[in-house]
């Protein structure tokens, strides 16, 4: 194939996923998929191996792909042009969670089956034992929602009506719920038209080959980039999350190193046995984000498929570990797990290439849902905010602020959107001050946000960490400060509140309150230009305290000139220290 037609046909292909992605956003009811994005959609060839996605979240791909695959495998022979399998269930065919829900259309071009498209959304409220679902106190997976395995969904474009009666029965929100998943597939059929508009005009040999020299090319590039990288085991670095939700004192170990031979990186990860509460990741889920990882740093132009999966092996510990759960522990809350596996990532990357890698993010983005009846209408409102902390600093920048790890590739809910569609309002969202971990770079500030309640009751949940371990800083950087939560700030009732906090019941003008941690530092802080200090300073985002602490470098109060003596006393003084 010559090279004009191999990078026609593949930009062809990558650019319907991305219409893809556009249709959904246009077509979805939430404002989880509206505004945040969280959804993926991902193209695969016949064999069901990844060929290219969408707008992505990495922590999609790797389930979409394995429930493709056993979509292939189940359902070999029997499918038919019009049919659409929906599936979430997390250990039966893999998924992140019960509301990431799946639905999987098989491509056909004149009889033969030409490849699938596969799309994961998530759902504010798929059943289970809270309003939105997610319970952070959840023990078991028959807690965490409605759990379906591969089944049809349409048959020959015909809808299945007793699956859309048992999900709608499953639901608190059953027309948001459908909505989604009837955008869902439906955008999948449209997708089938562009294909086969792709096919007709090309031929499907001709795509096909296309497409399966494009996973070649990406392995041999990605081999050749990770050959130049001195050979040898890197790391193991660890790290913890703050605990589990049900044994709040214990917090759980997570752990990564990393072997260079011949052409290709080995990964080697361990952790505490599985949790009780739903913090557990399944090895499926983390298998993608962990290759993203290689290919950011080592092949940036490189498009994601399955080429990639062929260059990084991945060793988990047994059944039964936090990273590696056994059936039917709680999953819920994986992303928590996710963040920590890549914050490690990028530790141990980073000692194999320094100037390619930042340093972890703030690690703690989670979610805050929240559900309420209203009393006149009888109908449920449910709500769902992900809300990132800070990027790591960079080897030549400081961190970006209010962005968090690869894994949550998500956009925050607009205040307008909020306080239009929910009984809420949004008293403040900014930036904290001293939250990142300073360093030569400093890591990106954490934000803060807070919700007053409109509704005459409303159910919260609380999902996040890094309230007790905030993320390293990397080169002798500092870490970053961790998050907090506060119910009612400044009242009589104030009361800190857990970072997994479940079925909180507030009130008219009850106030919660949430700071997300920064992004770890990258080198010392005593080499940060004193000038960038002052800098920030003045724009609010470190403090006069935390730059002498911080950084050594002493302003005058009044004038925010550098006091050039006294600057170079402390950082000597600290680093005689450090």
């Amino acid at each position: 194939m010559n090279a004009i037609d191999l990078e026609v046909i593949y930009q062809s292909t990558q650019q319907i996923a991305r219409e893809l992605t556009v249709n959904m956003l246009r077509t979805g009811y939430s404002t989880v998929i509206k505004e945040s994005q969280d959804f993926t959609f991902c193209i695969f060839d016949p064999e069901a191996r990844l060929v290219a996605q969408g707008i992505p979240q990495p922590a999609h791909i790797g389930p979409i792909s394995a429930q493709v695959r056993e979509v292939h495998r189940v359902y070999a022979g029997r499918l038919a042009p019009g049919d659409a399998i929906i599936v979430n269930h997390p250990y039966r065919a893999c998924q992140n969670h019960a509301t990431d829900v799946t639905v999987i259309s098989p491509v056909f071009y004149e009889g033969r089956l030409a490849g699938y498209i596969g799309n994961t959304a998530h759902k504010p409220d798929f059943g289970g034992m809270v309003p939105g679902t997610n319970s952070p106190t959840a023990t078991d997976l028959f807690q965490e929602g409605l759990l379906l395995p591969p089944v049809r969904l349409f048959t020959g474009g015909q809808l299945n009506q007793d699956v859309y009666e048992i999900i709608c029965a499953n639901t608190r929100t059953p027309e948001v719920t459908w909505g989604d998943i009837n955008a869902q597939a439906q955008t999948n059929v449209y997708g089938v038209q562009k294909f086969s508009a792709l096919f007709k005009k090309h031929g499907l040999d001709k795509v096909l080959a296309c497409w399966d020299r494009w996973m070649d090319i990406c392995e041999t590039e990605l081999r050749r980039e990770i050959a130049k990288l001195p050979p040898g085991m890197y790391g193991p670095e660890t790290d913890y999350l703050d605990d589990d939700g049900i044994d709040r004192e214990k917090p759980l170990r997570i752990s990564c190193a990393a072997e260079v031979k011949g052409g290709q990186i080995h990964f080697i990860l361990d952790s505490d046995p599985q949790a009780r509460g739903p913090l557990n990741l399944r090895p499926c889920v983390s298998r993608t984000f962990i290759e993203c990882w290689v290919k950011m740093a080592f092949g940036p132009n490189l498009p994601v498929n399955d080429g990639m999966a062929r260059v990084v092996k991945i060793s988990y510990p047994p059944e039964g570990s936090l990273i590696n759960p056994r059936f039917p522990a709680p999953v819920n809350m994986y992303i928590r797990a996710s963040q920590t596996v890549a914050s490690l990532c990028c530790r141990v990357l980073g000692q194999l290439a320094p100037d390619r890698i930042p340093a972890p993010a703030s690690g703690g983005s989670g979610s805050l849902t929240g559900s309420g009846q209203n009393l006149k209408s009888g109908r449920w409102t449910s709500f769902q905010e992900i809300y990132t902390g800070g990027g790591g600093a960079r080897p030549h920048e400081d961190g970006v602020s209010a962005q968090d790890e690869l894994v949550i590739n998500v956009m925050n809910t607009p205040v307008e959107a909020a306080e239009t569609e929910f009984p809420i309002r949004i008293e403040r969202y900014e930036l904290v001050p001293d939250s990142a971990g300073a360093g030569k770079f400093r890591g990106g500030l954490g934000t803060l946000r807070q919700w007053r309640v409109l509704a005459d009751e409303m159910v919260f949940n609380l999902r996040t960490d890094r309230f007790k371990f905030a993320s390293r800083g990397v080169f002798n950087a500092k870490p970053a400060r961790p998050g907090g939560a506060t119910l009612n700030p400044g009242r009589s009732d104030e009361r800190p509140l857990h970072s997994k906090t479940a079925a909180l019941r507030l009130k008219t003008n009850d106030i919660i309150s949430w700071h997300q941690a920064g992004g770890g530092g990258w080198g010392s802080p005593y080499d940060r230009d004193a000038e960038r200090v002052r800098l920030d300073v003045i724009r609010g985002y470190v403090s006069l305290a935390a730059a002498e602490r911080d950084y050594g470098v002493v302003l005058d109060a009044a004038t925010m000139a550098i006091d050039a003596v006294k600057t170079a006393a402390a950082r000597a003084t600290k680093e005689i220290r450090s």
